[in-house]
């Protein structure tokens, strides 16, 4: 990996699809690969929360990052979800996703057992030191495992390999001060924004770039709004935001990310079976997702 890499711009948080038995649709897996990789975005982020690592077994996870650095063929920057609740398992992605050619792994804290800030920040700090030379993101979900503190993070700034975090918080307020500290004590940190309905704000606020499932589902509009942004077009990046807010309410609404792998689809892509133990056949299943068919006919005709 190259040590002096800095993500920024928007990365597409890579969905799974499966078949109706429960196996990964490689074939289609590909082609939702194939799709991004010719869009304008900038990254791609395999085995991330929308991508239901935590369904896989280690090996489906590592063949999930092979599969996509070798379709992609470098034509985007890939940010490989390595996500575990022990440092083995990470310390294992991590080395797979270099042996890929991946510039750089995302690690949230670890879950379901919820660890003390000082147990979260030597965790980090050990993962820095065992994977010297491999860039590292932190992971910030708090509504699916322990946070990391601010003042955690503002001690984690020191570890020269921790490169950047995805802040999927949803909290502006926090964003804001991650990248006032940074800039302070290290300005060439990467602030990313991790949820698409405040994406323009988290630009303003100063993020350097996203990891969302807008990126998968409309690549083309999020590298609109960056585009847009970074020419001064604020309210027209705006309008492209506001435009997909119904759309994000209506994949919210079913078991996540049930609602979003239906969006997708409606690009063309294949996901089969959305994991979920929500009636597929159900009436508020089926009226979502004919409004979302609605919505995204809409959006797909804005660029």
């Amino acid at each position: 990996m190259d040590k002096y890499f800095i993500p920024k711009g928007p990365y597409a948080v890579l969905m799974t699809p499966f078949k109706y038995d429960g196996t990964i649709d490689w074939e289609a897996y590909e082609a939702e690969v194939e799709f991004l990789a010719r869009s304008p975005i900038t990254g791609l982020f395999p085995c991330a929360t929308t991508g239901e690592f935590v369904h896989m077994s280690p090996e489906e996870n590592m063949k999930l990052i092979e599969v996509c650095a070798r379709v992609n063929n470098g034509r985007k920057r890939i940010a490989a979800g390595a996500c575990a609740t022990n440092l083995d398992t990470v310390e294992m992605y991590a080395r797979h996703a270099e042996k890929c050619g991946c510039d750089t792994i995302v690690v949230c804290v670890p879950y379901y057992i919820t660890l003390p800030q000082l147990e979260v920040e030597e965790f980090f700090v050990r993962l820095s030191k065992r994977l010297e030379g491999i860039n590292i993101m932190l992971y910030n979900i708090p509504m699916f495992t322990g946070e990391i503190a601010i003042s955690t993070y503002e001690r984690l700034l020191q570890c020269e390999n921790i490169i950047g975090i995805k802040d999927s918080s949803q909290n502006l307020k926090r964003i804001s001060h991650l990248i006032d500290i940074k800039d302070e004590i290290r300005p060439d940190f990467a602030v990313f924004c991790g949820t698409d309905d405040m994406l323009l704000p988290s630009l303003v606020a100063g993020c350097t770039g996203s990891m969302t499932a807008m990126s998968a589902i409309l690549p083309e509009v999020n590298a609109k709004i960056f585009e847009l942004f970074e020419n001064g077009e604020i309210m027209e990046a705006q309008k492209l935001n506001k435009a997909y807010l119904p759309a994000l309410r209506l994949c919210d609404s079913l078991t996540f990310p049930a609602g979003y792998k239906l969006a997708i689809e409606k690009r063309g892509l294949v996901m089969g079976n959305k994991q979920i133990v929500a009636n597929e056949g159900s009436f508020t299943y089926k009226g979502i997702n004919e409004r979302l068919a609605k919505e995204m006919k809409k959006l797909t005709r804005m660029v």
